[in-house]
This record gives C-alpha cells, sequence and structure tokens, in this order.
C-alpha cells in the first residue's frame, strides 16, 4: 500500500497491464473472445485511487464519467453521423456499380442497432472501460509537470504496449 502511496501513476500502469493480460491465458484456453480484459486500465484506476484518495478519489472518476459537457445536439452528432456516413457509402458503392445489398444482409441491420445500443450502453463490451483508466486517471497525473504533447506522447507509448497481445494474436491489424 505505501509503496503504490509513493508511486500510483507507475502502480496504475503496472495493474492496468497484469490486469488486461491476465486475459491471455483465459484467451488461449478459449474461455474469453480477446487476449486481454479490457477492464484492466479502470479497474488499475479505482483499485490505485482506492488506496490513495479513498472513496472521494474514485467517486470523483466516476462523477467525470457521467459529466455532459456538451449540448445535446453533439452528441446527436456523434451518434447519428456514423450510421450516416454508413448509409452514404453504401448508398455511393451502389450508385456506382456495386451489388445491392441482399434482403438478407439488410435484414441484419436492425440487430446492428441493438449491437450498437448494448455497445454504447454497456461499455465494457466495446473495450471503452479502457478510456476512465488512460484519460479519465492517468493523463491527468501525466501532465503533471509535463506538456499535454509530451504526457500525450507517454500515454500513447504505453497504451501501444498494453495492445501487444491484441497485435500478437491479430485482434488488432
Amino acid at each position: 500500500m505505501a509503496l503504490v502511496k509513493r508511486h500510483p501513476i507507475i502502480a496504475f500502469f503496472l495493474l492496468a497491464y497484469a490486469l488486461s493480460w491476465l486475459g491471455w491465458p483465459m484467451w488461449a484456453l478459449g474461455l474469453y473472445p480477446n487476449s486481454v480484459f479490457g477492464f484492466g486500465p479502470f479497474l488499475g484506476a479505482l483499485l490505485v485511487l482506492a488506496i490513495t484518495n479513498g472513496k472521494s478519489g474514485v467517486g470523483g472518476l466516476l462523477r467525470r464519467m457521467v459529466r455532459w459537457r456538451v449540448g445535446l445536439g453533439w452528441y446527436a452528432v456523434a451518434l447519428l453521423l456514423p450510421v450516416g456516413l454508413a448509409l452514404g457509402a453504401t448508398v455511393l458503392n451502389v450508385m456506382l456499380g456495386a451489388r445491392a445489398p441482399s434482403s438478407v444482409e439488410l435484414g441484419s441491420w436492425p440487430s446492428l442497432l441493438v449491437i450498437f445500443a448494448l455497445v454504447l450502453l454497456v461499455p465494457g463490451l466495446g473495450g471503452a472501460w479502457e478510456e476512465p483508466g488512460w484519460r479519465g486517471y492517468a493523463l491527468p497525473r501525466l501532465q503533471t509537470g509535463r506538456s499535454a504533447l509530451f504526457a500525450s506522447l507517454i500515454l500513447g507509448v504505453l497504451i501501444v504496449g498494453w495492445h501487444l497481445p491484441l497485435m500478437v494474436v491479430g485482434q488488432i491489424h
């Protein structure tokens, strides 16, 4: 505990890697679909915050995760723009001579909406539990005494390293 309190950012990265990479043996045994547990950085941040700042530190991170900083219209743009781009690309492809989607392919689109909603509402399914750890916990602490650019470059290198198991097994191209 004292070591975590003296070196919280190092402890965070060690925990983020260790907790995440525990997924590798589970994946190798066919018990988990990915070679990393995507929630490792978030869980690492929660553990370090609990040790260093107690309930107030954990609560602060959780509150920042649900704080809306832009108007509702921008959230609509962020959620609807990918759908519009996909539809536009499909229409453009057909107009340029590609085969039109079959009724079977079109019939699967409603299930895509369900999957989209699940990934949005249950972020752990989409890997979004990485971000509160990386950007909610680590980045602000790396920016202490460093420029935002340098802190982001450090974090970028460490995030790339964290993804190595996914790259090795071909889950990221």
